[in-house]
């Protein structure tokens, strides 16, 4: 007797089911909390908006982690997007109520979109096929008002780790450079002058300012011999923001 094969992809199978495949911690935890929401303030602060009504969209939200943060921080117009119904329906047990089940790649069908001053997409561009990304890169562009940004968290292929956390997650398509994040963003029709490219500094504690410092020392030492083109950011992640005047 023949067997019958699922038509369902690798990714649609994983997507259906992402945070039981995961075990990714949400913040249900009260540590994990605590040091999610610190290295968001690290990372983020800097570039979120000074107007707390301003509206903010998470796409491909995961687990609600940043839209809680923001909450916290006092931000009241918040929206969120993601394709895996479990963690649609942890964001909502969470309270954040407009969040929706939806593919990324189709975004700009989503009904009550609007125009936001900030748009969010951390870990997920490397999920999408490379083909498509730039495509999804100049949505977000057309959905920014006058003086929005977008920003990106993504793997660095430039870091020692870099490798690892490409192929870390099932479900991960491509990588990016300093360079090839710069470029992207670039055929995505944002001005070079309005790209900015940084580390994802994330560490709150002690010891993790250390392992920092160890990881400059250690990432300088290894790029010596390849000269002015070597990547300098050492950081597991990029953090990447594109705006619009």
């Amino acid at each position: 007797m023949e067997a019958t094969i699922k038509s369902a992809s690798t990714c649609e199978r994983l997507f259906d089911r992402y945070h039981t495949y995961t075990q990714r911690p949400t913040i249900a935890d009260p540590r994990v909390r605590s040091a999610l929401f610190a290295s968001f303030g690290r990372m983020l602060g800097p570039w979120l908006p000074k107007d707390r009504g301003h509206g903010i969209l998470d796409v491909a939200c995961g687990e609600g982690s940043l839209l809680c943060y923001l909450r916290e921080q006092g931000y009241t117009n918040l929206a969120g997007c993601d394709l895996s119904p479990e963690n649609v329906a942890i964001c909502h047990a969470l309270g954040l109520e407009r969040v929706r089940c939806w593919n990324a790649l189709r975004l700009g069908e989503m009904p009550g979109l609007k125009r936001y001053r900030s748009i969010f997409a951390m870990d997920m561009i490397e999920h999408l096929p490379k083909a498509e990304a730039a495509g999804f890169l100049e949505t977000l562009r057309h959905l920014l008002e006058p003086g929005g940004s977008v920003v990106l968290q993504t793997p660095n292929m430039g870091s020692l780790y870099g490798c690892y956390h490409r192929h870390y997650d099932l479900s991960h398509e491509f990588g990016l450079t300093e360079r090839s994040a710069h470029a992207l963003f670039l055929v995505a029709g944002f001005a070079p002058d309005r790209i900015e490219i940084r580390p994802a500094w994330n560490a709150t504690t002690a010891l993790g300012r250390l392992r920092e410092v160890y990881l400059r020392a250690v990432h300088r030492l290894l790029f010596l011999g390849e000269g002015a083109g070597r990547p300098l950011i050492p950081t597991k992640n990029l953090l990447i923001r594109g705006s619009v005047k």
